[in-house]
């Protein structure tokens, strides 16, 4: 019969959770500097020249303040969830949010 160590299988899940969790945080500030460097890219327009850069208000306003959000809220259930199974599930959920934000910024600035 084989004994596995989940001791050390938990400790690895436990840090690569709090790992990719902490990590969220300066994922979602470089979004949200991103996005603030490519609205003040389009300062310079004039005319109405510059009407279809980037995506409306109310995405923008959501991806904003929205990734910061998801981030601390990975941060704070990581708290909960960091030694269960799959709790990892949490922090990648974020950065799938955070990703997803990066590219609606990246397509359509």
């Amino acid at each position: 019969m084989s004994s596995v160590n989940t001791d050390t299988n938990s400790g690895t899940r436990t840090a690569a959770n709090w790992i990719f969790a902490i990590l969220s945080a300066p994922a979602a500030l470089a979004v949200v500097v991103y996005s603030y460097l490519q609205v003040l890219s389009t300062a310079g327009c004039s005319g109405g020249t510059c009407t279809e850069f980037g995506p409306d208000e109310t995405v923008f306003g959501l991806i904003e303040y929205g990734t910061p959000a998801v981030a601390v809220v990975a941060v704070g259930l990581s708290f909960v969830t960091a030694r269960h199974r799959y709790g990892f599930v949490v922090p990648m959920i974020a950065w799938a949010v955070i990703v997803a934000a990066a590219v609606v910024l990246f397509t359509t600035f």
